[in-house]
């Protein structure tokens, strides 16, 4: 089996020129990691090219890398509901360095939630 070339997201970001300024363009960009400091998710959203705000989320230290990167990536897409409220006619781009969530995102096979049925007599 063959290696795949990943292509990093800092090869991609590309900002609006001068004259799509006006357009309500919104980019996000979300991150997760977890080091010897603990667990957090991280958020920068820029609007027209100009930085807007930056959103951070500690997580539980028993939480995942993965999960940090999904825990961003949902409070985007939640903030990006109300960017698109304020402003009506937006465009927006998310960039995130999370393959794995993306790939989970794109199966629609996956149904890994599980419930323990339990009776009670």
């Amino acid at each position: 089996m063959g290696t795949q070339y990943w292509q990093h997201p800092a090869e991609t970001i590309t900002f609006p020129s001068e004259e799509t300024k006006g357009t309500s363009t919104v980019q996000i960009y979300t991150n997760g990691s977890k080091s010897e400091k603990g667990v957090g998710a991280g958020i920068a959203i820029y609007m027209s090219g100009d930085f807007i705000k930056s959103l951070k989320y500690k997580l539980n230290a028993r939480c995942t890398n993965n999960q940090a990167e999904q825990l961003a990536i949902l409070k985007a897409l939640q903030h990006t509901v109300n960017i698109y409220a304020e402003v009506k006619t937006a465009t927006v781009y998310e960039y995130t360095d999370s393959q794995m969530t993306l790939d989970s995102l794109k199966n629609t096979n996956i149904h890994n939630f599980s419930r323990r049925n339990k009776t009670i007599d």
